[in-house]
Order: C-alpha cells, then structure tokens, then sequence
C-alpha cells in the first residue's frame, strides 16, 4: 500500500502534534501572523502555507539552514541570484530579477521556461488559486522579522 504525498504530510504533521503533548515540540511558528489575519485572510494564509510545504525540502525559510536552494527569507525586492550566503546560478544572476508577487508568480507557475537554465527542479505550479495563496503566504512569512513576536 503507497501513501500519496498529502496524506504522508497530513501523518507527519498528526504525529508532530501527538508529540507535543509530550513536550516535544509542535508550536506554530505563524501564530503571529495568523493571530494579526481576520478569518478568510487566516484560511488563504493556512492553503498557501500547505501549497508551499514541498518548497521546504530546498529552501530554508528562517535563513538559518544551508539547503540546496536559497533560503527564501527577505526574497521580496531581492534580485535573483542574490540570497546570501548563496551562490545563485548563471542564469538566475543574469535574469537580473526583482522579485515581487508578479515575477515570482512567472517564475513559480514555469521556473525553467521563465528563467532558463536555473537550477530549480520544481515543474512548477499549474493551479493559479494555489499559487496566489502561496504568494499570499510568502508575502507575510518572508519579511525578516515577520515570525518574532510583533512581527514585521
């Protein structure tokens, strides 16, 4: 029997929980940010958080892990190719992007075809309500500081 993607992280998660009442972690590091969001904002919040969650094996949101791509906090108004502590490929330094809702819509929804030849290996994402609940998310969790208390 295979478990599909969604239901493993949907186990992962269940199980990261059961062990908080253990004292073993499971705190949100959104509640912030959740807690500043009325109703329907908090729920587009929550779908771009679980439309984001297979970004994470690559990118580091808190810029403290080294992944294999660059980690994603401070992207808004960041160049491309740019993060720090990262070396950004040819193509990606070359595109000379600013990164904004606009351009990381094009780039998410076809990354090869809006930059060609960057190393992301992500197909991109074809459903357009995903990706700007995802965009939504990002917006508020990559600001520095959004995830402090007061956030940013």
């Amino acid at each position: 029997m295979t478990l599909g993607h969604t239901r493993i992280r949907r186990l992962a998660g269940l199980l990261a929980c059961a062990l908080s009442v253990f004292g073993l972690g499971c705190s949100d590091p959104d509640r912030e940010i959740l807690g500043r969001l009325g109703e329907t904002e908090g729920e587009r919040f929550r779908q771009g958080r679980r439309a984001a969650n297979g970004c994470w094996v690559c990118h580091d949101l808190a810029g403290t892990v080294k992944k294999v791509g660059p980690s994603l906090l401070g992207v808004y108004g960041r160049r491309s190719g740019m993060a720090p502590a990262y070396t950004g490929s040819n193509a990606m330094i070359g595109a000379s992007i600013v990164w904004d809702d606009q351009s990381l819509s094009l780039f998410l929804s076809n990354p090869s075809g809006f930059v060609p030849g960057n190393r992301m290996v992500s197909p991109g994402i074809g459903n357009s309500r995903e990706l700007a609940d995802m965009l939504f998310y990002l917006r508020r969790v990559t600001r520095p500081g959004a995830r402090s208390p007061g956030g940013a």
